[in-house]
């Protein structure tokens, strides 16, 4: 890191369906026992939250993300109490942890997005750059994991799909050790994570994980983290909204380190997690009280999918029935699920702008959004500690301030193209 300051965590791995342990971490991402699919959870040798100045970035809150080598990072979200924004929504202890580009309030996200706090511990977690690390995304995750593999030279292979080659920016020049291959012919996020699963078993490459990898839920967990060392203690709710759904698995899990800590209070905080309409299949599942996501044709999830502004909300495939998942997170938390049209978000990011003083980005505007069914709802009390997440905000501004470079494609390969044949063809 750039101040020299550096230590490896000392954690272990438990898999939250048999219990069993693992000591030995070489990037483990599932249990191989003979029962149904279930997250692993790392359980850390620090049990109580020290927050360590001398490091840089997120790492920070080193103790509880998975380190095992030096990255270069500044990903910090900020965290403060509202006033513009809780009074136009008639709360009283209204928080917002912020990621992006905020200079005002020193928040310095280059890429404008949390996604940026899951890069770095995935990166340390990696023991070497003997492979080079595979990754499917929507687009924030892509541009995140760009940022910080071309800043510590790890190789890297990204899938994306259409819509999110427009997400592919910086503000400083792309290294070559990152390669970006789009999905093209109507493809959706599904494709690209289809791809990038095959290209990810061939030599010489080894997945990234998603919501599987223990570095990318708990480096999504440091926005709770932040905002509990901020506010002094756990918040009753927290407001989030979700493509996957691992942000909320994340903020759940850094929730109950925090409850074990005991230093900040013993509140359950409910999750409310939230989704663009009509893309909903997480909201539908829940609200029919089912732990199976409800059937969707390919066709009809695609349909919908065109109709929403934040397209990084697009998984079709979403980690909520296992074990560990979006299911039990918000059951264990008693939380609650919302569909915000694509006016209601841009209504509220307008009140934001407004009352803030900062823009947001289309998801982070859907969670904004949410807040209001909530009060109307009362699934919220006036006084109660409410967190919102804002998971991406500034980029109005950071475009406005800073030379923007984009990142084309290495390679495309159409949707209908998509084969094991092909595969070996282009990347063996």
């Amino acid at each position: 890191m750039g101040n020299g300051y550096f230590k490896p965590t000392k954690y272990k791995l438990r898999c939250l369906a048999c219990g069993r342990e693992f000591t030995e971490d070489n990037h483990l991402l599932s249990c191989d026992a003979d029962h149904g699919p279930a997250f692993l959870r790392a359980e850390y040798g620090e049990k109580q939250l020290t927050v360590h100045e001398e490091a840089s970035g997120m790492f920070r809150f080193g103790d509880w993300l998975p380190l095992r080598r030096p990255i270069e990072n500044s990903a910090l979200p900020v965290a403060y109490k509202s006033e513009g924004f809780a009074s136009h929504l008639g709360l009283s202890n209204l928080w917002i942890v912020f990621s992006g580009y905020w200079p005002d309030r020193s928040a310095d996200m280059r890429t404008c997005t949390f996604k940026e706090q899951e890069a770095p511990p995935v990166c340390s977690r990696l023991a070497s750059n003997d492979k080079t690390l595979v990754l499917a995304s929507a687009g924030n995750t892509s541009r995140a994991f760009a940022e910080i593999c071309s800043a510590n030279g790890i190789p890297l292979l990204m899938v994306v799909h259409e819509a999110g080659l427009a997400c592919m920016w910086s503000t400083k020049p792309f290294s070559d050790s990152v390669k970006l291959v789009a999905v093209t012919a109507d493809a959706d996020y599904s494709d690209a994570i289809r791809l990038s699963g095959m290209i990810a078993s061939l030599p010489g490459y080894v997945p990234e994980g998603g919501a599987k990898n223990v570095a990318r839920r708990d480096g999504m967990g440091v926005s709770v983290l932040a905002a509990v060392i901020t506010a002094g203690r756990i918040p009753d709710h927290y407001f989030q909204a979700v493509g996957s759904g691992t942000g909320g698995i994340s903020a759940w899990e850094a929730a109950q380190r925090l409850r074990a800590d005991g230093s900040f209070g013993n509140a359950g905080m409910k999750l409310h997690l939230v989704q663009n309409h009509p893309f909903t299949p997480l909201v539908d599942a829940w609200n029919k009280g089912s732990r199976k996501l409800l059937p969707m044709d390919e066709a009809e999830a695609r349909r919908r999918i065109s109709q929403i502004n934040a397209n990084v909300l697009s998984n079709r495939r979403p980690p909520y029935s296992v074990k560990g998942g979006v299911y039990d997170a918000l059951a264990d938390t008693g939380g609650h699920m919302y569909s915000v049209t694509n006016a209601e978000a841009q209504l509220a990011a307008w009140f934001f702008e407004e009352t803030e003083g900062i823009d947001l980005t289309p998801a982070a505007a859907v969670a904004a959004g949410a807040l209001k069914k909530a009060i109307e709802r009362k699934t919220i009390a006036a006084d109660e500690m409410v967190l919102l997440n804002v998971t991406g905000g500034g980029q109005k501004r950071l475009f406005a301030e800073h030379k923007i470079n984009y990142l084309k494609p290495h390679l495309e390969v159409r949707r209908d193209e998509i084969s094991e044949e092909a595969v070996q063809r282009l990347f063996a």
